[in-house]
Protein backbone atom coordinates (compact mmCIF):
# COMPACT_ATOMS: atom_id res chain seq x y z
CA UNK A 1 0.00 0.00 0.00
CA UNK A 2 1.04 3.67 -0.58
CA UNK A 3 1.04 5.28 2.75
CA UNK A 4 2.12 8.79 0.60
CA UNK A 5 -1.51 9.57 -0.40
CA UNK A 6 -2.30 9.27 3.79
CA UNK A 7 -0.55 12.48 4.46
CA UNK A 8 -2.49 14.43 2.19
CA UNK A 9 -5.85 12.82 3.56
CA UNK A 10 -5.12 13.26 6.76
CA UNK A 11 -4.33 16.98 6.67
CA UNK A 12 -7.83 17.55 4.43
CA UNK A 13 -9.63 14.74 6.82
CA UNK A 14 -8.59 15.98 10.13
CA UNK A 15 -9.74 19.48 10.16
CA UNK A 16 -12.70 18.85 8.60
CA UNK A 17 -13.48 15.98 11.68
CA UNK A 18 -12.60 18.38 14.17
CA UNK A 19 -15.28 21.26 12.40
CA UNK A 20 -17.49 18.43 11.89
CA UNK A 21 -17.69 17.04 15.72
CA UNK A 22 -17.73 20.37 16.94
CA UNK A 23 -20.49 21.42 15.12
CA UNK A 24 -22.25 18.37 16.13
CA UNK A 25 -22.38 18.67 19.74
CA UNK A 26 -23.20 22.37 19.34
CA UNK A 27 -26.34 21.20 17.38
CA UNK A 28 -26.97 18.33 20.21
CA UNK A 29 -26.60 21.24 22.96
CA UNK A 30 -29.35 23.67 20.85
CA UNK A 31 -31.90 20.54 20.03
CA UNK A 32 -31.74 19.79 23.87
CA UNK A 33 -32.17 23.04 24.75
CA UNK A 34 -35.46 23.19 22.57
CA UNK A 35 -36.94 20.05 23.99
CA UNK A 36 -36.40 21.51 27.47
CA UNK A 37 -38.34 24.27 26.42
CA UNK A 38 -41.30 22.37 24.43
CA UNK A 39 -41.24 20.63 27.75
CA UNK A 40 -41.87 23.33 29.90
CA UNK A 41 -44.46 24.47 27.55
CA UNK A 42 -46.13 21.70 27.60
CA UNK A 43 -46.58 21.30 31.11
CA UNK A 44 -48.28 25.04 31.45
CA UNK A 45 -44.75 26.09 33.47
CA UNK A 46 -45.11 30.04 32.90
CA UNK A 47 -42.07 31.21 31.26
CA UNK A 48 -40.75 34.32 33.01
CA UNK A 49 -37.75 35.83 31.80
CA UNK A 50 -36.13 34.07 35.22
CA UNK A 51 -37.00 30.60 34.62
CA UNK A 52 -35.78 30.98 31.10
CA UNK A 53 -32.35 32.43 31.93
CA UNK A 54 -32.46 29.45 34.50
CA UNK A 55 -32.49 26.98 31.71
CA UNK A 56 -29.25 25.83 30.89
CA UNK A 57 -27.84 26.04 27.96
CA UNK A 58 -29.55 29.06 27.59
CA UNK A 59 -27.55 31.79 26.22
CA UNK A 60 -28.85 35.51 26.05
CA UNK A 61 -27.72 36.73 22.53
CA UNK A 62 -24.59 38.65 23.51
CA UNK A 63 -20.56 37.20 23.05
CA UNK A 64 -19.17 36.08 26.46
CA UNK A 65 -16.32 38.30 27.68
CA UNK A 66 -13.66 38.91 25.35
CA UNK A 67 -10.34 39.91 26.29
CA UNK A 68 -8.22 41.09 23.61
CA UNK A 69 -5.51 41.49 25.56
CA UNK A 70 -5.35 38.37 26.46
CA UNK A 71 -5.43 36.62 23.22
CA UNK A 72 -3.36 39.18 22.19
CA UNK A 73 -0.36 38.07 24.53
CA UNK A 74 -1.37 33.88 23.67
CA UNK A 75 -1.56 34.61 20.05
CA UNK A 76 2.02 37.21 20.19
CA UNK A 77 3.87 34.21 22.46
CA UNK A 78 2.65 31.54 20.31
CA UNK A 79 4.27 33.36 17.12
CA UNK A 80 7.54 34.17 18.59
CA UNK A 81 7.80 30.51 19.30
CA UNK A 82 6.57 29.53 15.75
CA UNK A 83 9.32 32.14 15.02
CA UNK A 84 12.27 31.06 17.51
CA UNK A 85 11.68 27.26 16.20
CA UNK A 86 11.63 28.21 12.56
CA UNK A 87 14.66 29.81 12.88
CA UNK A 88 16.96 27.94 15.39
CA UNK A 89 15.38 24.76 15.85
CA UNK A 90 14.32 23.74 12.01
CA UNK A 91 16.11 26.26 9.78
CA UNK A 92 13.20 26.78 8.08
CA UNK A 93 12.01 29.91 6.46
CA UNK A 94 8.28 28.81 6.27
CA UNK A 95 7.91 28.69 9.54
CA UNK A 96 9.70 31.71 10.79
CA UNK A 97 7.55 33.40 8.56
CA UNK A 98 4.17 31.13 9.89
CA UNK A 99 5.36 33.10 13.14
CA UNK A 100 6.21 36.34 12.45
CA UNK A 101 2.88 36.51 10.82
CA UNK A 102 0.63 34.97 13.82
CA UNK A 103 3.26 37.73 15.81
CA UNK A 104 2.22 40.28 13.94
CA UNK A 105 -1.55 39.17 14.27
CA UNK A 106 -1.22 39.04 18.05
CA UNK A 107 0.45 42.68 18.39
CA UNK A 108 -2.65 43.66 16.29
CA UNK A 109 -4.80 42.03 18.80
CA UNK A 110 -3.16 43.16 21.34
CA UNK A 111 -3.12 47.35 19.97
CA UNK A 112 -7.31 46.80 19.58
CA UNK A 113 -8.27 45.41 23.40
CA UNK A 114 -5.57 48.60 24.37
CA UNK A 115 -7.52 50.84 21.78
CA UNK A 116 -11.17 49.67 22.92
CA UNK A 117 -10.43 49.52 26.78
CA UNK A 118 -9.51 52.99 26.82
CA UNK A 119 -12.07 54.05 24.45
CA UNK A 120 -15.30 52.35 26.55
CA UNK A 121 -13.98 54.21 30.11
CA UNK A 122 -13.47 51.06 31.52
CA UNK A 123 -10.30 52.29 33.23
CA UNK A 124 -6.70 52.03 32.80
CA UNK A 125 -6.13 48.33 34.16
CA UNK A 126 -5.53 46.17 30.88
CA UNK A 127 -6.29 43.08 32.52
Amino acid sequence: MDWSLLIPLAGIGMPVGIVWIVYSFENRNKEQLHATLRTMIESGQELTPDVIKSVPGLSDGRQKDKNDIRSGFVTSGTGIGLALLGHFGLGLNVVFGAGLLTTCIGLGMLSYGFYSKNKEGQGNDPF
